[in-house]
């Protein structure tokens, strides 16, 4: 014992000294004469005088403070300057070699003091708290100097009183557009007794930009509103807001469809003929496809844009997104062009590169000095309102002064839109190979091969033809058990972008295509010596997302046969040791239907975000109602009997990002089986398991539980490791926090369990009971190092175990057993797993 810590001793001061020899390394070797190493900035904070407090929001005001500041000093990675350190030890490079690469690739020259600019950063800086309400602040800054050749700046921030919002003002007009600037104010950005802020102002300029465009304003822009600051009151402001006086009118109309066009096969390789064509009009829109490429019933539910109908920006969108959605284009590009004359179609030609073209005024014949514009009714025939103390615009102003002033009436413009858009190939092939490797000492590898066509039977439907192969084996010592094994799989899979249903006319109002997916897919699973095992399976699914958070998807029909073959004399000998294994290859029919709601913030990149995933999975239920029990009681198809059971599935994340690349997240994992009928456990397939790289990390895969049931064969190569549960309890803590470049680094704490419904003999202490199942939690901690390259994260946790449910009950807490320096614990007690991906 005395020897191990003595070498623990030695390497840590080993590494010690090596720490200090590398840091004593000259920083300033490069910095020329009369220069200094720039080390960094900071920033003092200057209370008010009156409250004598910090605001509520100082560490974002602070924040924002030092990411104004420049230059940025050199980089360091825990702590030290490497990439500075690599560029002193070259040299100039005459051509390329190690110099070069130590200067131009692998190192970073030095930041120097000369490139800062400390009177210009003080008035960034002074800028930035006045567009947070500070209009009387003040930033000073001192250059401290360190030994010869290093310096840094002190910024002292005095940014005295902060203005608050008095009152907020819309300085509106009668007129339609003034109406509805008006009508925004209810859900202002700007809340009197708030603090003044840009950011706030910028807001309710976007807002009011966004309530035009839902009304038809199709031409107006965040830049022609104007909020005008009174800052005069002995410390508030009062706002005023309005819509500029030279704005012109062709963004003070609002505007109507006309023609809505599609051409589905654009390339700019070939635009002309892409472009031309016999137009097909379908249900009010017009397509133009010289190839037949796609059948016009394709974009049935993807143009939310209609004739005669008021241009929103909203229906905009969702006609974008939806287009690009379908799957099937790489690139969608829609332009606007207004017209005069609504009695001429021009569907054909038109260039998405150039900007749209105003068509003449047609004059109306009837009425000298008018112009033809709408009939002044929308397709039900309902006459648009207007404001009875306006006249029609015959005056030619040119402007929002000239046209409030003369009272001026603006009819509704007209837009001809057309979408361009570009298909992808229309088929393709994937490979994949990926490779494993497990904690138990299993490594693996796959390869999967995708076909697709992307535009199966001309109805922009997804077809993915898919098989797989893949084998796994076991790698040093065969004490974890189990045997090597293969998998092959087949999918056929189609995926329509609507929904396929009795019910005609479903289609939500969502940037989102909902889909509907028919899939089967068969299965072999094979275990070397012991059984294969098959399944088949036929699924539909529905799938839609109601937001960017929220999306749903329901599988109504859902069925698996699981059939197996070729069971050895060796399995039969483990079935002896441990019969619950028969229910891994049991024969029997799947059939279901199950649901999963999903809620992700995640994509906001909040402070606080949030994952919550619920899921409903039931089989049998009715089948159960019209299948009689056969002789033995027991009810089944084709002589096959089938599962019965509930099974449901509750999981919570949260997200907390607790300052500059640290994160903490926590995750709350419920899951629960009731078996009925002809079920006396879920099946195998459906069961609960923890342990492993995503789950408690400091028990290996599927050898925890059930509750405090442990079968000390499971470590050896009698049992195979494939302990399950009823219901499964689990939480898990972490704490992610970023070093440097791609490395992260974690601290976490696993803890939970998994449970059976009823008592098994042969696993004592297996069964959920609600005065005692918390007496049987394991608990699991350990640190992390995550390699984030973007496109892939390699994971290694090490973790060990802290509560170890199966020992006795006064002896379940190990801390005292903990013993590092011994070898043997070592092996018993840490694990290694080694994954791609976060864990949650």
């Amino acid at each position: 014992m005395r020897i191990a810590n003595s070498h623990i001793i030695f390497y840590c001061t080993l590494l010690c000294f090596a720490y200090l020899v590398i840091s004593s390394c000259s920083t300033t070797r490069t910095v020329p004469e009369g220069d200094r190493l720039y080390t960094g900035s900071t920033v003092k904070w200057i209370t008010d005088t009156v409250t004598k407090k910090k605001p509520a929001d100082y560490s974002t005001l602070l924040a924002g403070m030092y990411n104004r500041i420049r230059p940025k000093p050199n980089r360091r990675f825990l702590g030290m300057p490497i990439k500075l350190w690599l560029y002193n030890l070259g040299k100039a490079p005459k051509k390329k070699g190690l110099n070069y690469l130590l200067r131009k690739k692998w190192g970073e020259p030095p930041v120097l003091l000369s490139q800062t600019k400390p009177d210009y950063t003080s008035h960034v800086l002074e800028e930035y708290l006045a567009d947070n309400g500070y209009f009387q602040a003040t930033v000073a800054a001192a250059t401290k100097y360190a030994g010869k050749k290093k310096a840094s700046i002190n910024y002292t921030a005095t940014p005295n009183h902060r203005y608050i919002i008095k009152s907020v003002t819309y300085l509106t007009d009668t007129s339609a557009i003034g109406k509805t600037v008006a009508n925004a104010k209810p859900s202002s950005s700007l809340v009197t007794g708030a603090p003044y802020s840009l950011d706030s102002v910028k807001a309710e300029r976007e807002r009011i930009h966004a309530k035009l465009k839902e009304q038809g304003y199709y031409y107006f822009t965040p830049d022609y509103l104007l909020v005008q600051i009174d800052s005069t009151n002995k410390g508030t402001v009062d706002l005023y807001v309005k819509i500029k006086d030279n704005t012109p009118l062709l963004a003070l109309r609002p505007y109507r469809m006309h023609d809505i066009t599609l051409f589905p096969d654009y390339s700019l390789d070939n635009d002309s003929l892409s472009i031309s064509g016999t137009p097909v009009k379908y249900k009010g829109i017009y397509i133009v496809d010289p190839v037949k490429r796609f059948k016009s019933s394709a974009f049935d539910r993807s143009v939310f844009l209609r004739p005669d109908s008021l241009y929103r920006l909203s229906s905009h969108n969702i006609t974008l997104q939806r287009l690009i959605n379908l799957g099937v284009f790489k690139f969608v590009k829609g332009q606007f062009t207004p017209i005069r004359d609504t009695s001429t179609h021009n569907i054909l030609g038109g260039n998405p590169n150039m900007p749209g073209r105003i068509a003449p005024n047609r004059p109306d014949s009837t009425q000298p000095g008018r112009y033809v514009v709408s009939d002044n009714t929308d397709s039900s025939g309902r006459n648009f309102t207007r404001d009875t103390l306006y006249t029609r615009d015959t005056s030619g102003a040119g402007n929002y002064r000239a046209m409030v002033n003369n009272r001026i009436s603006l009819d509704s413009g007209w837009l001809d839109a057309k979408f361009y858009l570009t298909p992808y190939k229309r088929r393709s092939l994937q490979t994949e190979l990926r490779g494993t490797s497990k904690s138990n000492g299993y490594i693996g590898s796959e390869l999967k091969v995708t076909a697709k066509n992307r535009n199966w039977l001309h109805s922009a439907a997804l077809l993915e033809i898919g098989l797989r192969g893949g084998m796994e084996w076991q790698t040093g010592n065969s004490s974890t058990g189990g045997s090597n094994s293969y998998g092959l799989g087949a999918e056929v899979a189609v995926t329509f972008p609507r929904f396929i249903s009795p019910f005609k006319g479903l289609n939500i109002r969502t940037p989102y295509v909902p889909k509907t997916r028919i899939s089967a897919t068969y299965e072999l699973y094979s275990r070397e010596d012991l059984y294969n095992l098959n399944a088949y399976t036929l699924q539909l699914q529905y799938l839609w997302q109601r937001t960017l958070f929220l999306s749903h998807v329901l599988a109504p029909i859902s069925i698996t046969y699981v059939l197996p073959t070729k069971t050895t004399a060796a399995y039969d000998s483990i079935l002896t040791n441990d019969p619950s294994q028969r229910a891994a290859i049991e024969k029997q029919f799947i059939l279901g239907s199950n649901y999963t709601i999903t809620y992700n913030t995640q994509p906001t990149n909040r402070v606080h975000s949030f994952y919550l995933s619920g899921n409903v999975d039931i089989s049998g239920n009715l089948a159960g109602l019209f299948v009689p029990k056969n002789d033995t009681g027991e009810k089944t198809i084709l002589k096959n009997s089938f599962a019965q059971y509930e099974r449901f599935t509750i999981e919570g994340r949260h997200y907390w990002k607790i300052g500059n690349g640290k994160q903490w997240v926590n995750r709350l994992l419920i899951g629960y089986g009731l078996p009925y009928g002809n079920s006396i456990t879920l099946p195998f397939v459906k069961q609960f398991f923890t342990g492993g790289s995503s789950s408690i990390r400091a028990f290996r895969a599927r050898t925890l539980g059930p509750g405090s049931y442990h079968n000390p064969a499971v470590d050896t190569s009698a049992l195979l490791a494939n302990e399950a549960g009823d219901i499964k309890l689990e939480f898990n803590t972490e704490l992610r926090v970023h070093l440097a470049s791609i490395f992260n680094m974690a601290a976490f704490v696993d803890a939970g369990n998994i449970w059976l419904q009823k008592d098994v003999p042969d696993k004592p202490g297996s069964k959920f009971e609600f005065n005692s199942f918390y007496k049987e939690i394991a608990v699991g901690a350990g640190l992390g190092l995550r390699i984030d390259a973007s496109i892939v994260v390699v994971r290694l946790d090490l973790a060990m175990p802290l509560r170890i449910p199966y020992l006795p009950e006064n002896e379940r807490w190990v801390f005292n057993k903990i013993d590092f320096g011994d070898p043997e614990w070592r092996k018993k007690n840490l694990v290694l797993n080694i994954a791609i991906g976060y864990p949650f």
